[in-house]
């Protein structure tokens, strides 16, 4: 008897064809090449994918370590530094081939399990399955990073932009929700992870947000009147990124010999969007954003980041414009809620309650359908801008 549904076999098959595929574009070279220093190779997110599901199946829930052994230096993060990880990998089609006739092993392994396997509490309900899902899910989002700075790193200058970017105040268009009582976090079935459960009833006092992101245009506005040059609207830790690293604009974004704005994503330069999201910024910069709203007079003096509370609530009754275009900053540092439990294993949430991660809501173009749900919780430092990250305001 099976151990795993038809739906989440399609699901499981078709994302591990995605990571595969993705794999194949690229030549040996660029498949195990570090473009950034928080990014692993793209070569070495797809044999990880193929090694933690053979891992679980076999050598965790079978004791069959045959398969595994032998690759816990290279994929295991915490045994291999990033910038080692690539001159590590094998030649890429024939490690790809590896990664295949492993998954299609470990997909007859789920059709027909030997009784062991089918006893186990982490295969009931089809929970293992779906955790490996998200799992891929989330790092075939990484190699989208992956390749989004493979193409900042390649020379664009000559992008010729035909509609130029006009900059913008944010459009005054909000939504409100009243003072309440709200169930927040996941009690669907098997699907959340542990930083989702257990559902807690949050009161909430009345608060409105904005009905769409922050802008391109929006953002420009912030360039062109010195927004990365006026100390005083960043934090303190804030404005010491900013000029260590020489910020000008978001991570995204390029200049052309010509001075226009222009953007970059996996497939290489392209338009910037008036009323597209801004994507590729950090908390920092999200914040400095803010401030500089309050001076301009428009209404934004009470501006703010939300909590992650109060853009669950709202994509929840689904009122959010412009949803999945990026993830969107939040106030609040990313925490345990009450009763939390670390599942399936002690480190995948608990090590970022540190007081230093933040929480991200939302999802973006890149973001897999396994993954898309209200009371999913996305974490980074907050000089992380190399995720697909923007910003909605809360007012």
């Amino acid at each position: 008897m099976s151990i795993i549904s038809a739906a989440t076999l399609a699901e499981l098959q078709a994302i591990q064809s995605l990571i595969n595929q993705t794999g194949r574009q690229l030549n040996d070279h660029d498949y195990r090449q570090q473009y950034h220093v928080d990014l692993s190779p793209l070569g070495w997110h797809v044999g990880h994918c193929a090694f933690l599901e053979t891992f679980w199946l076999r050598e965790t829930l079978l004791g069959d370590d045959s398969a595994t052994s032998a690759h816990h230096e290279l994929y295991f993060p915490e045994n291999l530094p990033k910038p080692q990880r690539g001159p590590a990998l094998p030649e890429q089609q024939a490690h790809i081939d590896w990664c295949e006739q492993l998954q299609e092993e470990n997909r007859e392994l789920l059709l027909d399990p030997p009784d062991r396997l089918r006893t186990q509490p982490l295969t009931q309900n089809d929970y293992l399955a779906r955790f490996l899902l998200q799992h891929h899910a989330q790092h075939y989002e990484t190699m989208a990073m992956v390749l989004t700075q493979r193409q900042l790193k390649t020379s664009h200058d000559n992008f010729h932009v035909n509609n130029r970017l006009r900059a913008s105040l944010p459009a005054q268009d909000k939504l409100k929700l009243e003072t309440g009582n709200y169930r927040i976090g996941y009690d669907q079935g098997v699907d959340a992870f542990d930083n989702e459960v257990p559902p807690q009833t949050v009161t909430i006092q009345a608060f409105m947000l904005g009905v769409h992101p922050i802008s391109n245009a929006n953002w420009l506005a912030f360039i062109e009147d010195g927004g990365y040059q006026q100390s005083h609207i960043w934090s303190a830790d804030g404005w010491q990124w900013r000029c260590d690293n020489n910020i000008q604009q978001p991570e995204q974004w390029l200049k052309n010999t010509e001075g226009d704005w222009f953007g970059v994503s996996t497939n290489g330069a392209h338009e910037l969007t008036t009323d597209s999201a801004v994507s590729g910024i950090n908390y920092y910069e999200a914040n400095a954003f803010i401030n500089w709203l309050h001076e301009t007079g428009n209404d934004f003096s009470h501006a703010r980041l939300p909590h992650e509370y109060e853009l669950e609530v709202a994509q929840q009754q689904g009122c959010l414009g412009g949803s999945g275009q990026v993830w969107e900053w939040c106030a609040n540092t990313f925490h345990p809620y009450e009763g939390f439990s670390p599942f399936p294993y002690e480190n995948y949430s608990k090590p970022w309650f540190d007081g230093k991660h933040y929480t991200l809501r939302g999802g973006s173009p890149y973001t897999q359908a396994a993954v898309q749900r209200p009371s999913f919780r996305n974490f980074y430092n907050p000089d992380k801008r190399h995720i697909f990250s923007g910003l909605r305001l809360a007012l």
